[in-house]
């Protein structure tokens, strides 16, 4: 069988060339599909890893029976009386793989004592003051993360620190305070009682986004002091440290980040005064055009391999069927079925083996263009990602960040993907050719050898 497959297709140049450029344009489509998937892989593993995602743990503002409400000089007072998110909470959610860091957020607001906060609209005495958020890492807080913050002196906050803060730029220059400069500050609930605390300038930041004209003290972004949480406790005098404003818990991979939401769910958590918000929005807003470029060459691969069993199920069909007399003789001296098909797979595989082999060189030379084009398309097409905010005004009390749009021009988003054809990607193409070809000519084959020899041969002119 090896001997004829060898001399047929030797002798039959005309045809086996013409299988030779059929079957060496299918596998160069094919190899710089497969090529420019893993590079599109590769760079999308990047970006996930680089950009990331977070998935918040906090408190379920939405059960009343969470909260009670009482009735003050100055309006409703609101009080949370459900169950606290601790540090033992906080533990066993960082047992659950997948998951690389956190950040706790406080919440507190304070009088400064010995410095001044840059004042802003005043609704009358007992004004001047400004809201405080504590963290775990500050490097983790949305600030930082997403652009709003700049550190320009210092360092962040890590969970290490106690009694330290970040200060801004403007406010450094407006007291003429720097690295090392001890701050006093009080809590300014009208309850009293406050003790002094003393804090210890470590970082200085600088503010990039837009602050707004109509600023009250407390919401001007220059006077937020970020500190640590054995300073809230110090502060606002807690028993146990507090995280008033909820846990970010920091995935490796954002493509996971629905299966670790999932995991965290099931732990041992008081969820009737906890709830879960998944934030990948940072990945998709950089993300967009590297996963559409995927899902765009997973179907050209998936298209390309359907069209070329269908042609080359047509071409051989019509050469299979000039060797009626060929495949009668045959059977008519006892070749089975099987031994024929197996002939004309192995003439098939003789051609395919030299024509994907020549497909490397081809290939290496049209990838990163065909990328380059395909990426340039897809990334047109892709919408930006737009951040969701209230519609009540609550995103200006907010302290934490949350309703701040990602900054994407500094995040890790490819302008193009760099393509290269490895002999990973080559060994696919011969499986996948392999099977390729097999299927073609088995289709190919069945009209003619379905028939009987006597048949065959009686169909001959």
């Amino acid at each position: 069988m090896l001997k004829r497959a060898f001399f047929y297709t030797t002798r039959k140049r005309g045809k086996t060339l013409i299988l030779l450029l059929t079957l060496f344009m299918i596998s160069t489509f094919v190899l710089t599909g497969l090529s420019i998937l893993a590079a599109t892989e590769q760079s999308a593993l990047s970006l996930r890893q680089s950009v990331g995602g977070s998935i918040k743990l906090e408190r379920d503002m939405d059960n009343s029976r969470n909260w009670t409400y009482q009735q003050g000089v100055g309006g409703v007072l609101v009080d949370y009386t459900g169950t606290p998110i601790t540090d033992a909470d906080i533990e066993k959610v960082m047992g659950i793989e997948g998951i690389r860091s956190y950040n706790g957020v406080g919440d507190g607001s304070v009088f400064a004592v010995d410095f001044s906060f840059i004042s802003g609209f005043s609704f009358g005495p007992g004004s001047d003051y400004s809201r405080l958020p504590s963290v775990s890492d500050s490097e983790y807080f949305n600030y930082f993360r997403r652009g709003a913050y700049e550190l320009v002196e210092g360092r962040h906050i890590t969970p290490e620190d106690d009694h330290s803060v970040l200060i801004s730029t403007a406010l450094a220059e407006r007291n003429g305070l720097k690295l090392g400069d001890m701050i006093t500050v009080q809590c300014c609930y009208d309850a009293g009682g406050y003790p002094d605390v003393s804090l210890k300038i470590v970082g200085i930041y600088e503010v990039t986004m837009d602050n707004g004209q109509f600023n009250t003290t407390s919401t001007d972004k220059r006077n937020r002091l970020i500190i640590d949480h054995k300073a809230m406790q110090e502060i606002m005098m807690y028993d146990v440290i507090q995280y008033d404003n909820g846990v970010e818990f920091f995935v490796d991979d954002p493509r996971d980040i629905e299966k670790i939401a999932a995991q965290i769910q099931k732990l041992d958590l008081d969820w009737s005064c906890f709830k879960l918000t998944v934030d990948n929005t940072a990945y998709e807003a950089v993300a967009s055009s590297l996963t559409a470029m995927q899902d765009m060459v997973t179907g050209l691969i998936i298209g390309i391999v359907a069209v070329s069993i269908g042609i080359l199920a047509l071409v051989l069909n019509m050469w299979i069927r000039q060797r009626t007399h060929e495949t009668g003789i045959l059977l008519s001296i006892g070749m089975g079925k099987v031994w024929i098909i197996g002939q004309y797979i192995l003439e098939t595989l003789m051609v395919a083996v030299i024509a994907i082999g020549l497909s490397w060189f081809s290939s290496r030379a049209v990838a990163q263009g065909t990328s380059n084009l395909l990426f340039g398309q897809v990334a047109e097409t892709q919408p930006a990602v737009q951040m969701e905010t209230p519609d009540d005004g609550t995103e200006y009390l907010d302290i934490t960040g949350q309703y701040i749009p990602y900054d994407t021009s500094g995040m890790a988003a490819p302008e193009e993907i760099e393509v290269s054809v490895t002999a990973d990607n080559l060994l696919w193409v011969y499986l996948l050719g392999t099977v390729i070809c097999v299927a073609a000519v088995m289709l190919a084959s069945l009209p003619v050898v379905k028939l009987n020899p006597k048949n065959i041969l009686s169909q001959m002119n």
